[in-house]
């Protein structure tokens, strides 16, 4: 049955694309969650028209599983940090995409200090009673050749550095002296993002800024989770992006 329904709902798409719509399923939620659909009415989209960003995101899309919407979020994000001081570290780069989406915006900003690049290459990692549907090991189809010929792609290697193994515990040794004005967190689970914002905030300068790409996200309920329960602390503003960012920034 399901696949009698691929041909229609492709029919059914482009329809509505000749008739200047999208189409878009919806799934339930179900009895009792916080999760659904979320489709907004907003119509202004600036990545149509930022040039630099449509090189870039054509050249790492199939690099990345972070959609158009949370790239451009990013894109901007770099932007914005290039008045603060300090290093771009992401954490979770599965096979560099937004790595080298940052690496490059950063440097189109001049922002001379380096993007780290850290992950295990092994997947998912730190899974556990908080979490919904990660067990680890998902998303180990990669490597660090994968995230350097992204890198090479949008020319941006030079200012990038990889470091590999479990974030903070056996990388982020490497790191250890810098200060960060951005921090990217695509971690999937919630005790690998609480010991990432836990490592990096005391590093972080003030009016730096934290962004968690999982946050709206269902069956990443545990980042969620996380990110809710430092809502209540008065040194950090914490927004939620209909895009399903979550977005940390340093007040003091």
């Amino acid at each position: 049955m399901k696949k009698l329904l691929v041909p229609v709902h492709r029919l059914l798409q482009g329809i509505a694309k000749k008739a200047g719509y999208s189409l878009v399923a919806q799934k339930l939620p179900k009895p009792g969650s916080s999760y659904e659909q979320v489709l907004p009415k907003a119509t202004y989209a600036p990545w149509l028209s930022d040039a630099n960003f449509k090189e870039c995101y054509s050249t790492i899309k199939n690099y990345t599983l972070v959609d158009t919407y949370r790239c451009y979020e990013l894109w901007q994000l770099v932007e914005q940090a290039a008045a603060l001081e300090g290093a771009i570290i992401e954490v979770g780069a599965w096979r560099g995409g937004s790595s080298a989406l940052l690496a490059k915006k950063a440097q189109l900003m001049g922002i001379h200090d380096t993007v780290y690049i850290c992950d295990t290459f092994t997947g998912v990692a730190k899974a556990g009673a908080k979490d919904t549907k990660y067990k680890g090991g998902e998303h180990a189809d990669t490597s660090v050749e994968t995230v350097q010929e992204v890198l090479s792609a949008v020319d941006a290697a030079e200012n990038a550095k990889i470091l590999v193994g479990m974030f903070p515990e056996e990388s982020a040794d490497q790191v250890e002296d810098e200060t960060f004005r951005l921090c990217h967190v695509d971690v999937d689970v919630y005790q690998s993002a609480k010991d990432v914002v836990e490592w990096v905030w005391p590093k972080l300068v003030v009016g730096g800024i934290v962004v968690f790409d999982d946050y709206g996200f269902y069956a990443c309920e545990g980042v969620a989770r996380y990110i809710n329960e430092e809502r209540s602390k008065k040194d950090r503003l914490i927004f939620h992006n209909l895009n399903g960012h979550a977005i940390m920034v340093k007040l003091a």
